[in-house]
């Protein structure tokens, strides 16, 4: 079966209005088949047809596609629709809360995964009452954003948000506010959890440790007591073994990178998010206040 892509080019799309092109003709861009074909296809497998019956039995329906394109044509068929299904769910849900504008529109309709959808989405999700949220209501979203615009001394700043009557009655908890409003921002910004996610996908390595006290009953997984290895590089029967014996309680695994770039100080992960954000953060220790804090709020 086709490896699909992560990202979908923009050729697919049309230039006039931002919506997908027809899933046929997706399809059949995907695929490298006549659009006529996908959707002959498409007609077959909707009236019940099996992939192994059409390949076999409608080969002059559908141009004489073959069981593997049929199969990868099923598959993908199946992702595109309720990725469509998620997409008009989510305008309805934004446009309904009065948030939908038309750069958010343009952006969900070029979305071309679910990790995307979601992620443009994340903002917008109903959710209970989050510490940056309490923040905002504190009046704190415009210290945030001078703490970003701005090279002066944070406590200085916060200085001028202090509320005696509140929980930011101190300089202290009047910064915390404003890092919790921008670390939830930074969280949600899709373009770079995307970003971080591709990154990570290129460079990830899998660590595979035993839980404490799991020795003796997770002695069928003693090879993964102590595993590391370049995630990209995984067979699919040792993923299948280091997830069992996750579930099973016996083992606990993580994401990161090489043990060399993984305790780099700072992390590579942290200069990449700083260095995406265009933030003035300093991880040095001879760092100003202010490059102090801003690298204090990517490590957060």
């Amino acid at each position: 079966m086709a490896k699909w892509p992560l990202i979908i080019f923009a050729s697919i799309m049309t230039t006039t209005n931002t919506k997908p092109l027809p899933i046929h003709q997706q399809l059949a861009h995907e695929l490298n088949i006549r659009a006529e074909q996908a959707q002959a296809a498409i007609t077959l497998l909707d009236e019940g047809a099996t992939v192994p019956f059409i390949a076999r039995y409608r080969k002059e329906a559908t141009g004489g596609l073959s069981d593997v394109a049929l199969r990868d044509l099923e598959t993908r068929l199946l992702y595109l629709r309720e990725l469509n299904d998620r997409r008009s769910t989510i305008l309805e849900t934004i446009k309904a809360a009065g948030k939908l504008t038309p750069e958010l529109s343009t952006q969900i309709y070029s979305a071309d995964t679910k990790q995307r959808l979601e992620d443009l989405y994340a903002p917008y999700r109903p959710r209970r009452r989050t510490r940056a949220q309490i923040a905002r209501e504190a009046g704190l979203e415009p210290l945030a954003d001078q703490l970003i615009a701005t090279q002066n001394d944070p406590e200085t700043l916060a200085i001028q948000y202090l509320q005696p009557d509140t929980k930011f009655n101190d300089a202290k908890a009047v910064l915390e506010g404003a890092r919790d409003i921008l670390a939830e921002r930074w969280s949600e910004n899709a373009d770079l959890l995307a970003n971080l996610r591709n990154y990570l996908t290129k460079n990830a390595w899998l660590y595979s440790t035993v839980v404490e006290g799991k020795e003796t009953e997770g002695a069928n997984f003693r090879d993964w007591f102590h595993y590391s290895g370049r995630l990209l590089a995984l067979p699919s029967h040792r993923a299948l073994a280091l997830f069992r014996g996750r579930s099973l309680g016996f083992l606990d695994l993580r994401l990161g990178l090489s043990p060399e770039l993984d305790e780099q100080d700072p992390h590579p992960a942290l200069l990449r998010i700083a260095r995406y954000l265009k933030l003035k953060a300093d991880f040095s220790e001879s760092a100003s206040a202010h490059g102090q804090w801003l690298a204090r709020c990517c490590r957060w």
